[in-house]
Protein backbone atom coordinates (compact mmCIF):
# COMPACT_ATOMS: atom_id res chain seq x y z
CA UNK A 1 0.00 0.00 0.00
CA UNK A 2 2.95 2.15 -0.77
CA UNK A 3 1.08 4.36 -3.41
CA UNK A 4 -1.97 4.78 -1.27
CA UNK A 5 0.30 7.08 1.41
CA UNK A 6 0.23 9.95 -1.03
CA UNK A 7 -3.28 9.66 -0.76
CA UNK A 8 -3.63 9.24 3.25
CA UNK A 9 -4.67 11.97 5.43
CA UNK A 10 -4.39 12.11 8.82
CA UNK A 11 -5.78 9.24 10.89
CA UNK A 12 -6.59 8.37 13.64
CA UNK A 13 -4.81 4.37 15.09
CA UNK A 14 -8.17 2.11 14.60
CA UNK A 15 -7.70 -1.84 14.59
CA UNK A 16 -9.26 -2.49 12.60
CA UNK A 17 -9.14 0.13 9.97
CA UNK A 18 -11.08 0.22 6.93
CA UNK A 19 -10.24 3.06 4.53
CA UNK A 20 -11.47 4.26 1.48
CA UNK A 21 -9.78 6.67 -0.24
CA UNK A 22 -10.85 8.93 -3.13
CA UNK A 23 -7.68 8.95 -5.67
CA UNK A 24 -6.87 12.76 -6.86
CA UNK A 25 -7.50 11.98 -10.24
CA UNK A 26 -11.16 11.51 -9.56
CA UNK A 27 -11.57 14.96 -7.57
CA UNK A 28 -12.11 18.13 -9.01
CA UNK A 29 -12.22 21.59 -7.47
CA UNK A 30 -15.39 23.41 -7.88
CA UNK A 31 -16.19 25.43 -11.51
CA UNK A 32 -18.96 27.31 -11.46
CA UNK A 33 -21.15 26.20 -14.43
CA UNK A 34 -24.41 28.46 -14.71
CA UNK A 35 -25.25 32.18 -13.04
CA UNK A 36 -27.90 34.88 -12.78
CA UNK A 37 -26.98 37.38 -15.03
CA UNK A 38 -24.94 40.79 -13.81
CA UNK A 39 -27.49 42.88 -13.59
CA UNK A 40 -30.93 41.32 -12.34
CA UNK A 41 -33.86 43.77 -12.83
CA UNK A 42 -37.80 42.43 -11.25
CA UNK A 43 -41.22 44.62 -10.66
CA UNK A 44 -41.49 45.39 -6.63
CA UNK A 45 -43.88 42.13 -6.81
CA UNK A 46 -41.48 39.59 -8.93
CA UNK A 47 -40.43 36.47 -7.64
CA UNK A 48 -36.91 36.42 -6.83
CA UNK A 49 -34.79 33.83 -8.33
CA UNK A 50 -31.27 33.84 -7.74
CA UNK A 51 -28.66 30.98 -10.15
CA UNK A 52 -25.81 29.16 -9.09
CA UNK A 53 -24.62 26.09 -10.42
CA UNK A 54 -21.44 24.50 -10.37
CA UNK A 55 -19.62 21.11 -10.65
CA UNK A 56 -17.09 19.50 -8.53
CA UNK A 57 -16.31 16.33 -6.61
CA UNK A 58 -16.09 15.78 -3.76
CA UNK A 59 -19.82 17.56 -3.71
CA UNK A 60 -19.72 21.46 -3.62
CA UNK A 61 -21.64 23.15 -0.42
CA UNK A 62 -22.86 26.58 -1.66
CA UNK A 63 -23.58 29.93 0.47
CA UNK A 64 -24.51 33.23 -0.37
CA UNK A 65 -23.63 37.01 0.06
CA UNK A 66 -25.56 40.07 -0.21
CA UNK A 67 -23.36 43.55 0.22
CA UNK A 68 -20.60 41.28 1.44
CA UNK A 69 -22.48 39.88 4.34
CA UNK A 70 -23.30 35.88 4.94
CA UNK A 71 -27.02 35.47 3.33
CA UNK A 72 -29.36 32.65 4.06
CA UNK A 73 -32.22 32.88 2.13
CA UNK A 74 -34.27 30.39 4.30
CA UNK A 75 -33.70 32.31 7.08
CA UNK A 76 -35.34 35.65 5.90
CA UNK A 77 -38.76 36.58 7.56
CA UNK A 78 -42.56 37.12 6.06
CA UNK A 79 -41.10 35.09 2.72
CA UNK A 80 -41.20 31.32 1.42
CA UNK A 81 -37.58 30.42 -0.17
CA UNK A 82 -37.89 27.06 -2.58
CA UNK A 83 -33.88 26.27 -2.63
CA UNK A 84 -33.40 23.78 -5.66
CA UNK A 85 -31.83 20.68 -3.79
CA UNK A 86 -27.80 19.81 -4.80
CA UNK A 87 -27.72 23.54 -5.67
CA UNK A 88 -27.23 27.22 -4.72
CA UNK A 89 -30.13 28.27 -6.78
CA UNK A 90 -33.28 29.22 -4.77
CA UNK A 91 -36.22 31.92 -5.40
CA UNK A 92 -37.81 33.58 -3.19
CA UNK A 93 -41.80 34.63 -3.11
CA UNK A 94 -42.67 37.59 -1.09
CA UNK A 95 -46.57 38.10 0.10
CA UNK A 96 -46.54 42.05 -0.11
CA UNK A 97 -46.98 44.13 -2.67
CA UNK A 98 -43.04 45.55 -2.38
CA UNK A 99 -41.04 42.74 -0.93
CA UNK A 100 -38.43 42.67 -3.71
CA UNK A 101 -37.33 46.17 -2.85
CA UNK A 102 -35.81 44.79 0.80
CA UNK A 103 -33.96 42.30 -0.98
CA UNK A 104 -32.22 44.58 -3.37
CA UNK A 105 -28.20 44.65 -3.76
CA UNK A 106 -24.94 42.56 -4.95
CA UNK A 107 -25.40 39.07 -4.76
CA UNK A 108 -22.15 36.40 -4.87
CA UNK A 109 -22.30 33.04 -4.62
CA UNK A 110 -19.74 30.67 -3.66
CA UNK A 111 -18.86 26.83 -3.97
CA UNK A 112 -16.75 24.95 -2.14
CA UNK A 113 -15.66 21.63 -1.46
CA UNK A 114 -12.35 20.23 0.52
CA UNK A 115 -10.33 21.42 -2.91
CA UNK A 116 -11.30 24.93 -3.09
CA UNK A 117 -13.80 27.72 -3.75
CA UNK A 118 -14.88 29.07 -6.72
CA UNK A 119 -17.31 32.36 -6.62
CA UNK A 120 -19.35 33.63 -9.00
CA UNK A 121 -19.63 36.82 -10.34
CA UNK A 122 -21.57 39.68 -8.82
CA UNK A 123 -24.78 39.97 -9.42
CA UNK A 124 -26.75 43.24 -8.83
CA UNK A 125 -30.65 42.86 -7.97
CA UNK A 126 -33.10 45.93 -8.74
CA UNK A 127 -36.29 46.24 -8.09
CA UNK A 128 -38.02 48.72 -10.12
Amino acid sequence: MVVALRYVWPLLLCSPCLLIQIPEELMEPPVITEQSPRRLVVFPTDDISLKCEASGKPEVQFRWTRDGVHFKPKEELGVTVYQSPHSGSFTITGNNSNFAQRFQGIYRCFASNKLGTAMSHEIRLMAE
